[in-house]
């Protein structure tokens, strides 16, 4: 036995040696039929040894940017081949939305007829990946050999209200990360990105040095600019980053991101065990997997659930005092017998309902006119994407960390770090008084009463343990929930009251904000960067309930489904304003005994 797993490693050591000696046969036929050195501007490839000092002492990351990078002619012709010759698909999940092209390391592959209508791509493929140009990289970087025969790139096109939120680069055996960006260099008559155009990258620092999760704002935003080329090392836990929503109508961000990898087997500088680069040492690795999976845990609605003195069973009944509280609140139609079996009749049939016009008409006109104030003071009732830290003041907090959500939280922690070349403005509005004391109230006196408890028992026949929750604000251009798992292990009822203004713009999700439940699939192959949505966007939504005014939605949630609200665009009319509370269910035994 022992004999015949020793042949086949030795079998399969030698395929990965021929396989590395063909690819370096080809790198190498590629870089002789074109000059290298003229693919770039002049005298770059020589600026090395300079450069590393400035990359290793970049914030919040090691980091640089190069400009121009790309000899000029030939990036000129890379920009009307990627616009006249590739085909964009658009994609979308939790984490980004943007159009996406085939991948361009495979340009060998096409029928000859195909490539030869893609020179320009392939001469810069070609140069980028060649000897010369990764030592160039490697010596930048400090990372070491980098691969020629594992080549990873791709072109995108981002659009108004298309993105990429936060994430660190690791997956795989990649070790550099770099950007070239191709926008129409006569953008805005030739002045380039501007900051009300949205689409810069942005770099986050890490939380503290204890911590390997990021700030909730970033502390470097870089501009797309024409003929510049970004590097980057992927680190875990380190090299965390996101693309800023492209606000502008007309503008278009068009980039090639590509990552170079570790060296392959059978290439200079393969060790067996290379990926330990990553990490710090070896138990880094380990760390870095229980951080996550502790963020993961921390619960997307918030604290550790409150246990009722007893359960609550749909048996109970409301009582007198309970209907004068919920009153004080609620529509008084879902007080009524017959309303709130109709409901119940409905849940049962679909496990999830809506119901609009949850609040009774004071309470609602009281939010309404205050809410919307507060957004037209805060700068959110347009397209600008408004600078990170807007509404954090007073008892509104941004609640991290942005790998797996950033929302403003009513009395939340206080976790947000400053962000690079933003103003706060800590005057709080007479509006923003009267929403927060009326959303107090609903949190405190409503969703966390045992009668809130009770009517929600009535109308889902549902037997209730506990309950946690929170009010949350999402600012468009800037807050989210990924789809991650929370470590829940018993089936959840949740319901959320949504606000938002002008609710008509929000029904197609096109400006986002909608909550979306979907598989959660393996917990224990979610990533780094915290989504999971990703691994299962096939299997399409369970359920997706639009953004809407005054609207209460309930629905049951079966563990190893996770939920998201997705990204609130810039060009949305306001911010999504909500109660979100989740209720223990008590299994059916246990809600016997």
């Amino acid at each position: 036995m022992v004999a015949v797993e020793s042949d086949n490693k030795r079998a399969v050591s030698q395929a990965d040696t021929a396989s590395a000696k063909k690819a370096r046969v080809n790198e190498e036929a590629a870089a002789s039929a074109i000059d290298v050195r003229a693919c770039f501007h002049p005298g770059l490839l020589d600026e090395a040894d300079s450069l590393a000092p400035v990359f290793a002492s970049a914030m919040p990351f090691s980091h640089c940017c190069l400009t121009p990078f790309c000899d000029e002619t030939l990036l000129q012709g890379v920009r009307q081949e990627m616009l006249e010759r590739l085909h964009f698909t658009q994609k979308e999940t939790d984490i980004f939305k943007y159009h996406q092209s085939g991948d361009l390391a495979n340009l060998d592959g096409l029928p000859e007829d195909e490539k030869r209508q893609l020179p320009s791509l392939q001469k810069l493929r070609d140069a980028i990946y060649s000897q010369e140009f990764r030592d160039f990289v490697s010596r930048v970087t400090g990372c070491g050999p980098l691969s020629g025969s594992r080549t990873d790139m791709s072109t995108n096109r981002f659009k108004q209200r298309d993105h990429l939120l936060l994430h660190d680069d690791v997956i795989g055996d990649r070790r550099v990360s770099y950007i070239i960006y191709l926008p129409d260099p006569k953008i805005n008559d030739g002045r380039g990105w501007e900051p009300r155009d949205g689409g810069h990258l942005e770099l986050y620092p890490r939380e503290s040095d204890e911590s390997w999760a990021p700030a909730v704002s970033p502390t470097c935003r870089l501009p797309p600019r024409w003929n510049q080329i970004v590097l980057f090392t992927v680190l875990p836990g380190q090299s965390h980053h996101s693309v800023e929503e492209v606000a502008g109508i007309d503008k278009e961000r068009l980039s090639i991101q590509g990552w170079f990898h570790f060296p392959q087997p059978g290439e200079s500088g393969y060790e067996p065990d290379q990926m330990k680069r990553l990490w710090t040492s070896g138990a880094v690795s380990t760390l870095s997997q229980i951080e996550a999976k502790r963020q993961r845990e921390s619960g997307c609605v918030g604290d550790d659930f409150a246990d009722y003195s007893q359960p609550i069973d749909d048996t109970m009944g409301l009582s007198d005092e309970d209907r004068a509280l919920l009153s004080r609140y609620i529509n008084p139609d879902y007080l009524k017998e017959n309303i709130v079996s109709q409901v119940a009749e409905k849940f049962a049939e679909d496990s999830h309902i809506q119901l609009a016009a949850f609040l009774n008409s004071e309470s609602a006109a009281v939010l309404q006119s205050s809410l919307k104030q507060v957004d037209r003071l805060d700068g959110m009732d347009g397209i600008d994407i408004p600078p990170h830290g807007t509404g954090e003041r007073g008892r509104w907090h941004a609640f991290g960390p942005p790998v797996i959500r950033r929302y403003m939280r009513l009395d939340g922690p206080v976790m947000a770090n400053a962000a690079e070349g933003d103003v706060q403005d800590e005057t709080t509005s007479d509006a923003e008084l009267l929403a927060t004391e009326l959303l107090t109230a609903l949190r405190n006196d409503l969703f966390a009463s045992g009668a809130y408890a009770r009517w929600l028992s009535s109308v889902t026949t549902l037997a209730l343990s506990g309950h946690r929750g929170m009010v949350r604000r999402f600012r468009p251009g800037l807050d989210y929930t990924l789809g991650t798992p929370d470590g829940t292990k018993t089936t959840t009822l949740d319901t959320v009251l949504c606000l938002v203004d002008g609710p008509d713009q929000w029904a197609d999700g096109v400006v986002g904000g909608y909550q979306c439940y979907v598989d959660g699939g393996n917990e224990d192959e979610a990533s780094n960067d915290g989504s999971v949505y990703r691994a299962s966007e096939e299997d399409g939504a369970l359920l997706t309930t639009p953004a809407a005014w005054n609207t209460l939605s309930v629905v049951m949630r079966e563990p190893g489904v996770v939920k998201f609200v997705k990204y609130v665009s810039a060009s949305a009319p306001g911010s999504r304003w909500d109660v979100s509370f989740e209720y223990q269910v008590l299994a059916s035994d246990e809600s016997e005994e």
